[in-house]
């Protein structure tokens, strides 16, 4: 780094041009990508997770990947990615309608527990039967964090397949968004005790404490301030609400991000707290946003994927963690919700979405790689249980009958969304899964 006149540190001309190269390359490769993978039946995440992964040491090896993207700039395309989750993270939050699972809390919470904690359990099994090579020295620790691992749910990943096959708004897709929020929120706690044992100098744990009168003030002034706000006919000047919500999402990101609790529960927060009637003004602008900035996370990730490294032991360990992952996932949430009365059809598609990890897995992945808890090698294993399980989920969804729109009125009468919406309710005769077609509750 060289010095400005001013004193302050300055990005050196060279940097900043390998820096907006790589920029132009990575959202270039990640819409390619991601359309071939939707052509593919596959969310366009997967395609961007792919980007980051070829575009590591497995494919390009590891001359031509650090040419590509020097270590010395990847700390600046971290900072964009993280504005990118943030900003996603608000648009998933705008989409989120409590009302939907305001009589349904028990059950929700009862199949969120049961969907991180049976994967959580059992991943701390197989880190100390099948990962132990990899233990670091302190075996709780490992074992801690990869239950931690396998138990997370990719809150935003979910977020973005909901969206695209317009089930969002739907019951299921709600009660699948809450569960999956409450699941990360146990992810980071633990993550947090993790990071306490590896590094014990740190001693902020305290400030998870304040997470509650965070959530207090967004609800009681910050929203009240809003809807005030939208009354004001603020909906007239679009660019000034994108403003107001880029910003809110990025200063809450921060806020939670200085508690402990990770920068996508602020802007998802922010998100939930924003007036519904602006919804509409903001989305557009942040979604763009996102998917600017956003690639940029699933490359940094991948570059630190190396499969070329696995040997024979490593494949029997990958079977292992599959296991683990699927029969917590699936079996967990599938019971769970079985219990809580619901459908066949609802239940399974409910553990099938639960099942979808990804970029919250990256998120803590890179946090163990940086800490020390976890390898290159068991990373690079842990990545593609998180790809190969997100993947799982359209196909997944479609062998349990699960139609790719249940909005009735997002097309016209007669048309195949409404039909495949009628067969739906036929088959699994469970109105659990069918959106309510009021003006009130429906989207915009």
């Amino acid at each position: 780094m060289s010095s400005a006149s001013n004193g302050v540190e300055a990005l050196p001309s060279d940097q900043m041009i390998f820096l907006l190269l790589d920029l132009v390359v990575i959202v270039a490769a990640a819409r390619l990508l991601g359309w071939l993978a939707a052509r593919l039946g596959q969310p366009p995440v997967i395609g961007e997770i792919l980007a980051g992964i070829l575009a590591g040491p497995t494919v390009l090896g590891a001359h031509l990947s650090e040419t590509l993207f020097p270590h010395d700039i990847r700390s600046y395309l971290t900072a964009f990615a993280n504005v990118g989750v943030m900003i996603f993270m608000f648009s998933a939050g705008l989409e989120m309608d409590l009302r939907s699972v305001a009589g349904r809390r028990r059950s929700v919470t009862a199949i969120a527990l049961s969907a991180y904690l049976t994967p959580f359990a059992l991943g701390s099994a197989v880190a100390v039967w099948a990962l132990a090579r990899h233990d670091g020295g302190n075996r709780l620790n490992f074992a801690l964090f990869i239950g931690c691992a396998l138990a997370v749910t990719a809150f935003p990943v979910l977020a973005r397949i909901l969206h695209d096959r317009k089930l969002l708004g739907t019951r299921l897709g709600q009660s699948a968004m809450t569960c999956a929020a409450l699941d990360d929120v146990l992810a980071w706690c633990v993550l947090a005790v993790v990071i306490g044992i590896a590094r014990p100098g740190l001693g902020h744990h305290w400030r998870l404490l304040l997470f509650v009168p965070l959530v207090v003030v967004l609800w009681w002034g910050v929203r009240p301030a809003l809807d005030r706000l939208a009354g004001a006919g603020s909906e007239k000047n679009p660019s000034n609400m994108v403003f107001i919500g880029v910003a809110g999402a990025l200063l809450l990101g921060a806020t939670t991000e200085w508690i402990g609790l990770h920068l996508i529960f602020g802007a998802f927060l922010f998100g939930v707290v924003f007036p519904r009637r602006l919804r509409a003004a903001v989305d557009s602008g942040a979604q763009l946003l996102s998917s600017i900035f956003l690639p940029a996370f699933f490359v940094v990730a991948g570059l630190q994927v190396d499969l070329g490294s696995i040997d024979r032991a490593g494949i029997a360990e990958f079977a292992a963690i599959m296991f683990a992952a699927l029969a917590g996932k699936l079996g967990g949430t599938y019971v769970a919700a079985r219990f809580s009365r619901a459908g066949r059809t609802e239940s399974a598609a409910l553990a099938a979405l639960m099942n979808t990890r990804g970029l919250t897995e990256l998120v803590i992945l890179n946090v163990g790689l940086t800490i020390g808890v976890i390898n290159e090698r068991l990373y690079s294993l842990l990545v593609m249980m998180a790809l190969i399980t997100t993947a799982m989920t359209a196909p997944l969804l479609k062998l349990f009958g699960v139609p790719r729109a249940l909005h009735v009125g997002d097309q016209p009468r007669g048309t195949g969304g409404e039909r495949a919406a009628h067969r739906f309710r036929r088959t699994d005769r469970d109105r659990d899964l069918m959106i309510r077609t009021s003006a009130g509750t429906a989207p915009g």
